[in-house]
């Protein structure tokens, strides 16, 4: 059984961080062989994350926050870890019509999993994607 490889990690301290955080994962994902039109849609995804924690935290005086970027095989994880409390990443087809709360619903789309965990006083954000290989990859 192959480990995983912990690739990244930062502490984002402030919204440029961010940003940073955005580029490193473009960067990872084209290194792993990302079609540029999921390389976007995973830093778009990275950046629903990533402000959603920096706003809570903040508010919360939580900051900083932490991501960690992973690969293991054709598998590419990123994880958001804040201080605070559990919340539910339901994927849903329902409109939110309202002018806040769609990142999460976003992310459950670009993403081939996404799930949350507590792990102590810790909540942990996983998004994962999964890299096809071949001439199907290629022809999207």
């Amino acid at each position: 059984m192959k480990l995983a490889a912990m690739i990244r990690t930062m502490a984002i301290m402030k919204t440029a961080d961010i940003l940073n955080a955005m580029d490193i994962t473009d960067e990872l994902a084209k290194r792993m062989g990302f079609l540029p039109r999921d390389r976007l849609f995973l830093r778009l995804a990275t950046e629903e994350a990533c402000t959603n924690a920096y706003e809570y935290c903040q508010k919360t005086r939580k900051l900083p926050f932490r991501i960690f970027w992973k690969i293991d095989g054709r598998q590419f994880m990123i994880i958001v870890k804040q201080r605070g409390g559990c919340f539910s990443v339901a994927q849903t087809d329902v409109v939110n019509t309202g002018p806040r709360g769609r990142g999460l619903q976003l992310i459950a789309h670009i993403v081939d999993d996404v799930y949350v965990k507590r792990a102590g006083n810790n909540v942990l954000l996983c998004m994962c994607k999964w890299k096809n290989e071949g001439p199907l990859e290629e022809a999207k």
